[in-house]
């Protein structure tokens, strides 16, 4: 059967004969956004490279020797890296309902400039939150499916890493160098998917709640985000996609009282929160005969409106594959 027979055959039929096309999963970089046939698993892989750099107040950058005038801070973040393993299963006990669940892997490392032209660098890594989630089946016709999902957030990471800075020795770091949240909570999300011929769009609105203040005294500030998409086959393997992705997120609730002396704004509980918008580039492929999947995504911030002095997001790389049976 040749490309352009196999897209008029697609197109006349059911929405479960999408899952054949290399579109029927959402960028790779979009979470809980498909559902499998009833006794269907799959596992999974994500690699995901985000680089943050300059510091932002409100929506336009400042230079470090800025951040460094400013009479409470004697540290400035200068850059800052995170890579994140993401490892899932997903079981489908109906046709309608999907569990899945997820462990993190993390590594993160800051650069920083003090006041006296020294530079130095901190790390951190281990084990990140972890999430269970249910997604439900509630509509699907003409190409087009609406699933709804709910998870629950496991507080599996560490608060409390340390590292070496000069002048204090080793120290407790700042919040956006632990590991995750250290709180329970819940992730909601609203998933709508439409098929037509010879391409495809998408849109996810999803939240993070966090329920309770972790063992360090604190709870992160909520998270929405609501993404969009649209996607077209080039062939039966590979497809191509854009996405815009809208994010805003709260300051910290509480404070971390081993923090409170480190002249630095990443200790300041109220110049965490922040909105943001991302514009990325999609590959996805699909191999019928073995039923893997997989995904290259690669997003730029082009624009963010932050509570500052807060190291902006610059962009990311996500990747990942996936193998059903």
């Amino acid at each position: 059967m040749n490309f352009k027979s196999t897209f008029i055959m697609l197109a006349a039929a059911p929405l479960a004969l999408a899952e054949y096309r290399p579109d029927a999963f959402a960028p790779i970089g979009v979470m809980g956004e498909h559902l499998h046939a009833k006794d269907q698993f799959m596992a999974s892989y994500r690699y995901m490279n985000m680089r943050m750099e300059q510091n932002f107040v409100g929506t336009g950058s400042v230079s470090d020797g800025s951040v460094l005038a400013d009479p409470r801070f004697m540290v400035a973040p200068a850059d800052m890296d995170m890579e994140m393993h993401m490892v899932g299963v997903m079981y489908a006990p109906t046709d309608k309902f999907t569990l899945m669940a997820m462990v993190n892997i993390v590594e993160l490392s800051m650069n920083h400039r003090r006041m006296d032209g020294l530079e130095f660098k901190t790390k951190s890594s281990g084990i990140g939150d972890s999430s269970i989630n249910a997604l439900l089946g509630l509509w699907e016709g003409n190409g087009g499916s609406l699933h709804a999902g709910l998870g629950l957030l496991l507080p599996t990471a560490e608060v409390d890493e340390q590292d070496f800075i000069p002048g204090p020795g080793e120290t407790r770091l700042p919040y956006p160098m632990q590991l995750g949240s250290g709180s329970w909570g819940i992730a909601p999300s609203l998933t709508f998917k439409q098929h037509h011929g010879n391409w495809s769009f998408g849109a996810q609105t999803s939240a993070k709640v966090f329920l309770d203040d972790n063992d360090e005294g604190y709870r992160l500030g909520n998270k929405f985000e609501f993404t969009t998409w649209a996607a077209a086959p080039i062939n039966e393997q590979f497809s191509v996609s854009i996405r815009s992705t809208f994010s805003d997120w709260g300051n910290i609730d509480g404070e971390d009282n081993d923090l409170l002396s480190l002249p630095v704004p990443t200790v300041d509980p109220n110049l965490r929160g922040g909105s943001k918008l991302d514009l990325s580039l999609g590959l996805n492929f699909f191999e019928s005969g073995t039923k893997t999947s997989g995904g290259l995504e690669i997003g730029k911030t082009i624009w963010q409106d932050l509570d500052g002095p807060q190291l902006g997001s610059d962009y990311w790389i996500t990747a990942g594959i996936r193998f059903s049976w």
